[in-house]
């Protein structure tokens, strides 16, 4: 790829932040020392320290958490269906033997190449040559269940052209496929060498110098592993767009090296897609203009894809930026193609779907459409025109489809055959759409026509779908099986394969006896839209898979993730990749307990999933070894019984009050809930805990220790609960023009009082006062994980589900309060709470670029590419600066109007679905909307009206639609010289407004936050629980 280039013009980048000099920096620490100070002069006296905070602009990536302990009652067991009262007739059971999966013919040296260059990517110079890669098809294991894809490591002799670690030896690691090899490779750098690679963070720097060996006690036949399923999938077809949606080769690549080290050998690959479809249509006679009509745009194409939406109603002009960006992911999807033939990642590719362009009916007139149904209340974005699988025509298009798609990727040095034995297309009929008919036999007829027209196309397709559709039990509960009898009609049914999306929360595969017999796969689905929330069932993860590979049709042969968006929930994604290579014979012995003699067969020396021991083992690959406290261990196990011990049977993750519009009743069930089912109290101890693990000899010297703003705050409850006679009095017409002076009055009096405010000399019995420390106990800071990018990710992640999920509902629950009691006063302080509370979790998200919208801006800007090697017809942008901006523009809206309203008609039906705490989204877009609300609410008390609610949304709204049609220069923007210095400036204040790197130190901030909510979380929760208990 290339960027536009003309030699009248030029791009202007931002410079790195962290080029910065060492004056700025102190400059910096300087303003926010005296602004702290300014605010509490007048109160604190001259032994308060107050803190500068030293700018981390650290650009690494970090990550995520958590398990469960043993000791945790399961949840009640997935019901397996009575093999005697089955709705079906099961096959009768045969030996399982693992399918071929297929490799080119070629030496072993050019196959294991792709994975010899991974570890050169990846790993310390140390270990390029450490490894010995050795493909050995007939590696097997004397296992009865795992039985794939087996590796195994030892020690080997080094030789004088292959130079080794410790003692002059190698590491052999032997594998049945390519995807062994690299599981084997991980499995040495979680367990040998204490590391492991995530989505948010590595600690590849902190390996051993010299490559261990190894440990003696695996013995002469090393360690042995193998998967008990075929297959371990990724992806769900959403996360290509709330994820993967303005990613580029780089990102692409370490996203591959991920799924390479976790034994990943089977992948949607939906990039690009739209270059083929685009040039489908065009040679079945639609005009160009009618096809962009039908095509989504950039942040929405895999609900055009699934036949949800048509065109994209971010373009009202030029339809030229979206083609140039197809041409672009095009070339992407040949490098991503590449990288996965090359590690043997089998693709599901895209088929014909039965969706079309509106103008389509008009060239097949003999032919019957019909229209799917009104999706999210899109209008005409939606209902989009289909052709029945029954017709004919269905057929032929599915084989010009798939034959055309195979010849553009050959045209691009593509063999999508590539030897493998079977070829998956990816084919959702019903993606959360009402079928065109209801009767049984219709249903059966169409999806026999569509095995029937995906055999006529490629005689060894597979057809790949989501069960997502069958957990509508209207009406799929009646025609599934149905369904499942058209599939069965052609080859038995051996030629398809269930994603069972949800069998984590919402499984079907326990109400059909397996899918009816069809190959299927448990997966984990966890994320709806991106969300961030703290959610999980370990308990499920950690046992549910085990028993469904135990139903009786013995049809389970996959294992997979199907996450809607990555980047949160971390601990729970690696725990499922690594479900298939534990032994299913040592986590249920009394169902499995009989080798199976096969010959050069190794044993299998395993122990079963014990989750508190895998948890620690996580936490300590993630942290490091001797930097993980028995504090830490302690905080996250008890994070691994609240926030990842989901019991309420609700079927998503939790959003937070901030996630909606603000209103009075913010308390939503059903679906995306805004209730937390978790122990408040206990998840607030929990981060407590984990931030004061951070306390060292360094810190205890700036940390102010009891906050001045803890005690301030506290001081505003006990006014705003009735103690406000104890507050020094104001005159009424300047007492509310600074909250920060009342803050600094307040302060002056309550400090020393607030025990006796609480209740005499008796402190509040439910503050948790963090355990003291003695000096000589305190660690140094070069003895903690303190710069891990994996821990500051955790900081951030656990402070901001305390500060949304516990304390802006209590703060929320109070103000309403205020307002119902017609009281001033309280509403004016708890309205100013909420806001400075939203403006804190701001700073804390803005600590890390996970948690920042402006990479997401960013991406999506300098996504906006031409082709280097274009040769569609499609006219392209052309080569004015102008025409470059408005493409980024373009691409920009994409990025905010899904995040945001996510459609064309503002706070519509899915407005806040794929909402995100993002730091600069938070401050930007979130606040004005809680601003507005506490506005209209005081004045309502002052006016002794009620709160106007459809006058405030209306003013909101203005906010909002400002927000979401916002463009900035993030990544900078194309220029001509007579405009250089407005754009320069322009780039300039984007990147202040909207940073693309962290903005402080996510542990410094952290500890800040705990000492200012830490205590009124503590009474929030408390409280909660009251209300949740019914006490």
């Amino acid at each position: 790829m290339t960027w536009w280039k003309n030699s009248s013009s030029k791009v202007f980048l931002p410079s790195s932040p962290s080029s910065s000099s060492g004056s700025q920096k102190e400059r910096t620490r300087k303003r926010i020392f005296y602004a702290l100070l300014s605010v509490f002069v007048v109160t604190v006296t001259a032994s308060v320290l107050f803190t500068a905070y030293s700018i981390n602009l650290n650009k690494h990536a970090l990550s995520y958490f958590s398990a469960t302990p043993n000791n945790k009652p399961a949840p009640p067991a997935t019901v397996t269906p009575d093999p005697n009262n089955l709705p079906w007739t099961p096959p009768p059971l045969t030996p399982t033997t693992p399918p071929p999966l297929g490799l080119p013919s070629t030496d072993d040296a050019t196959l294991v190449a792709p994975l010899e260059e991974l570890v050169k990517r990846l790993l310390p110079k140390a270990y390029h040559t450490h490894f010995r890669f050795t493909l050995r098809p007939g590696l097997t294991t004397n296992s009865a269940t795992n039985i794939y894809d087996t590796f195994r490591l030892l020690n080997t002799n080094s030789s004088s052209n292959n130079p080794a670690g410790a003692e002059g030896i190698a590491v052999t690691i032997e594998g049945v496929t390519l995807s062994a090899l690299g599981a084997g490779l991980n499995h040495y750098l979680k367990y040998v060498c204490k590391v492991e690679m995530t989505w948010s963070g590595d600690r590849f720097n902190q390996l051993p110098v010299v490559p261990p060996l190894i440990p003696a006690e695996a013995g002469v036949d090393g360690v042995v592993r193998a998967s008990f399923v075929p297959w371990r999938y990724y992806m769900n077809v959403v996360t290509f767009g709330y994820t993967f949606a303005f990613w580029d080769w780089d990102r692409w690549q370490r996203e591959l090296d991920w799924m390479m080290l976790n034994g990943i050998n089977m992948a949607l690959a939906m990039v690009g897609q739209e270059h083929v479809v685009r040039k489908f249509y065009e040679n079945q006679g639609v005009s160009r203009e009618d096809i962009d009509d039908f095509l989504g745009g950039p942040a929405f194409t895999p609900w055009q894809r699934m036949g949800n939406i048509q065109g994209s109603w971010a373009l009202q002009e030029n339809t030229t930026f979206n083609n140039d960006w197809i041409d672009s992911q095009w070339e992407l999807q040949g490098q991503i193609m590449q990288r996965m033939q090359a590690f043997n990642i089998t693709p599901i590719m895209p088929s014909f779907q039965g969706f079309v362009p509106r103008k389509l009916p008009e060239k097949y007139p003999d032919s019957k459409f019909v229209f799917a149904s009104d999706w999210g209340e899109m209008g005409k974005f939606s209902q989009v025109t289909t052709i029945l699988p029954t017709e004919p025509l269905f057929t032929t298009l599915s084989q010009q489809f798939i034959q055309l798609q195979r010849s553009m990727y050959k045209n691009e040095g593509i063999d999508l055959d590539n030897g493998a034995p079977q070829n998956y297309y990816l084919l959702d009929l019903y993606n959360e759409m009402q079928p065109s008919c209801t009767d049984p036999a219709c249903i059966q007829a169409i999806t026999t026509g569509v095995m029937k027209a995906m055999k006529a196309a490629d005689p060894k397709s597979v057809w790949t779908m989501q069960g997502w559709f069958l957990i509508h039990d209207n009406p799929w509960r009646q025609l599934d099986k149905a369904f499942f009898d058209g599939i069965k009609e052609v080859n038995d049914g051996r030629d398809a394969f269930v994603i069972d999306l949800y069998s984590d929360v919402v499984p079907v595969w326990n109400q059909n006896g397996g899918f009816y017999g069809t190959d299927w796969g448990w997966s984990m689905l966890n994320n709806f839209g991106g969300g961030q929330g703290l959610y999980g069932t370990l308990p499920t993860l950690l046992t549910e898979a085990f028993k469904a590979y135990q139903q009786p049709a013995k049809s389970m042969r996959g294992m997979g993730i199907t996450m809607e968006g990555i980047n949160n929930n971390e601990y729970l994604y690696q725990l499922v990749l690594d479900l298939p290579w534990q032994s299913i014979e040592a986590t249920l012995p009394s169902a499995f307990n009989t080798p199976v003699p096969r010959p050069g067969a190794y044993a299998l020396k395993q122990q079963g999933l014990e989750g508190q021991a895998h948890l620690e083992e996580y936490l300590k690959r993630r942290y490091g070894p001797l930097q993980t406290t028995t504090a830490m261990l302690e905080a996250w196990t008890t994070l691994s019984q609240t926030v990842w011990d989901c019991r309420t049977k609700q079927d998503s993750q939790s959003k937070t009050f901030l996630d909606n519009a603000p209103a009075l009743d913010m308390v939503k069930g059903g679906f995306m809930r805004t209730v937390m089912w978790y122990d408040q109290p206990k998840v607030v101890g929990a981060w407590r805990q984990l931030v004061g693990t951070t306390e060292t000899e360094e810190s205890k010297k700036r940390r102010r220790r009891h906050s001045v703003i803890q005690d301030s705050i506290e001081a505003v409850i006990l006014a705003a609960n009735g103690h406000a006679s104890e507050i020094p009095s104001s005159s009424s017409s300047s007492m509310w023009k600074s909250f920060s002076d009342w803050l600094k009055d307040a302060y002056e009096h309550t400090l020393g009082r607030l025990g006796s405010l609480h209740g005499g000399d008796q402190r509040r019995r439910d503050v948790v006062e963090p355990r003291a420390e003695t000096e000589s106990s305190l660690p140094r800071e070069s003895e903690l994980p303190l710069n891990v990018s994996s821990f500051q990710y955790d900081m951030v992640d656990v402070t901001r589900e305390v500060l949304l999920g516990v304390v802006l509902p209590g703060l929320h629950r109070e103000l309403v309060e205020a307002y119902t009691a017609k009281d001033l006063e309280r509403t004016r302080v708890w309205g100013e709470l909420v806001l400075d509370l939203i403006l804190d979790t701001d700073r804390i998200l803005s600590t890390h670029t996970h948690f920042m919208v402006g990479p997401w801006i960013h991406d999506a800007r300098v996504s906006a590419k031409i082709a280097t090697n274009n040769n569609s017809s499609s006219t392209t942008t052309g080569s004015s600066p102008t025409s470059m901006n408005k493409y980024r523009d373009y691409l920009e809206y994409n990025a905010r109007d899904q995040i945001t309203w996510w459609g064309p008609r503002g706070q519509g039906n899915l407005a806040n679905y794929a909402s995100k705490g993002w730091g600069g989204l938070v401050k930007e877009f979130y606040y004005p909307r809680w601003r507005t609300f506490v506005k209209h609410l005081v004045s309502a008390v002052e006016t002794g009206t009620v709160l106007d609610q459809a006058k405030y949304l209306e003013e909101s709204l203005v906010d909002e639609t400002m927000w979401v049609g916002e463009t900035t220069c993030l990544g900078g923007c194309f220029e001509d010289d007579s405009v250089e210095r407005l754009v320069k400036e322009q780039v300039v204040a984007a990147t202040k407004k909207y940073p693309v790197v962290a903005v402080e130190d996510s542990v410094l901030v952290a500890q800040d936050l705990v000492d200012r909510w830490g205590l009124i979380a503590v009474r929030l929760a408390g409280d909660a629980s009251v209300v949740k208990n019914g006490v």
